[in-house]
């Protein structure tokens, strides 16, 4: 079955992978894709739902017959295979993580977060977030900051907090520059200015983060003429800065 974009209507989606962040909300049976053209991100019923219906009538029918043959229940036969399945990609996955690999520290705290293939855990989820940050991974300094700031298997933290979204805004992570307007708009972390929250939003809006050209909107109705011309030039002095990187990294 084609996938297709809820957004703008394009067929060039790919699967995306699951945040950390979207773990605890992640519904159920369904996977997470994202638009090549618009770079939205949606989720689409997976094929493993339909095996799973017809594999269901199937366990139902099988258990019908049983109770009428027998009465003799084995609930701990039940409870085993109702265990999460185990993923044989962890061992090896966990083992490059372990050697420093920061891609495989992030997914490994991916897999923790939402038990794939081990038991979930927040707190091991944030440890390799944590790891994945401190070696320089954008994705994970961004989740990470998230998980500081929510108090996700950490110690709440909003100065923390801050501190991972900043490097993350600083690398042109679009969701983390969101983040960050929303921190100097709201005072988390940081004392408020107005100034900064918009500069940040411009920037995660012109990235395509969802919710922050609204946001940026929202936020310059309440500046002067003159500090959103301060900000305007703030954020195109940054702009220009990430471009520079981007045109420099192979």
């Amino acid at each position: 079955m084609f996938k297709k974009c809820p957004r703008c209507g394009s067929y060039n989606v790919r699967r995306s992978s699951i945040r950390v962040a979207e773990a605890p909300a992640r519904p159920i049976m369904r996977s997470p894709y994202r638009c090549r053209d618009c770079d939205e991100r949606f989720w689409v019923t997976s094929r493993g739902t339909y095996y799973l219906t017809a594999s269901i009538g199937v366990v139902i029918a099988a258990g019908v017959v049983g109770l009428i043959a027998s009465s003799d229940w084995d609930f701990r036969s039940a409870e085993r295979e109702a265990a999460a399945p185990f993923n044989p990609q962890l061992a090896s996955t966990l083992k490059l993580a372990e050697s420093g690999d920061r891609a495989a520290e992030l997914q490994v705290a991916q897999m923790y977060a939402v038990g794939d293939g081990t038991p979930r855990s927040e707190k091991e989820a944030a440890a390799w977030l944590e790891r994945a940050a401190g070696h320089g991974d954008a994705e994970a300094q961004m989740e990470f900051g998230m998980a500081l700031r929510e108090g996700r298997g950490v110690v709440q933290d909003d100065e923390r907090a801050f501190g991972w979204l900043q490097q993350a805004a600083d690398a042109g992570n679009a969701r983390a520059q969101f983040e960050l307007g929303r921190m100097y708009l709201n005072g988390a972390g940081i004392p408020t200015d107005k100034v900064k929250a918009y500069t940040w939003l411009n920037l995660a809006a012109a990235g395509g983060a969802i919710g922050a050209a609204s946001l940026r909107d929202s936020v310059r109705g309440q500046l002067s003429p003159d500090d959103t011309v301060k900000a305007q030039a703030e954020a195109r002095r940054l702009s220009e800065i990430l471009s520079s990187k981007a045109v420099k990294t192979p």
